[in-house]
């Protein structure tokens, strides 16, 4: 239950939001020198599929999608969930990276969305930010 303790979203009797982002693995070749012998070797990046521009920050950050998933076991203090066929233990103080939503992942709106980003922050504090950003705007 102790991963239950860092979340930040949101639980109901729905069961636990967890919350997704999707990203796929991107393979950089890179050629250089090591030893002074040419070398070839491949790099793995994560590249996110869906970004929006965040309404807090105003950087890119990726969309986060929301499916609700009741805990189907413990894993000492770890809570398990299954999503996607498979018994997963996710830690849950920082979005889920999947290569595919779950079936019923909700998505997010951009304001939705930059709230879980910058969860520090309230509701009220965001629109207050988002419509000083369209009134520097419009001066």
């Amino acid at each position: 239950m102790t991963s239950l303790l860092q979340f930040n979203g949101t639980i109901d009797k729905r069961g636990v939001g967890l919350e997704f982002i999707k990203s796929t693995v991107v393979k950089n070749k890179v050629i250089g020198f090591d030893r002074g012998t040419l070398e070839t070797w491949t790099t793995e990046d994560k590249d996110y599929d869906e970004k929006h521009l965040c309404t807090v920050c105003g950087q890119l950050h990726p969309r986060m999608y929301v499916a609700f998933r009741k805990p189907c076991g413990m894993f000492g203090c770890w809570v398990q969930f299954r999503y996607n066929g498979e018994v997963h233990v996710p830690d849950l103080s920082i979005p889920i990276t999947v290569k595919e939503y779950p079936r019923d992942a909700i998505r997010m709106s951009d304001v939705e969305s930059s709230r879980m980003w910058h969860n520090d922050y309230g509701m009220e504090k965001i629109l207050e930010m988002e419509m000083n950003r369209v009134r520097n705007l419009m001066r």
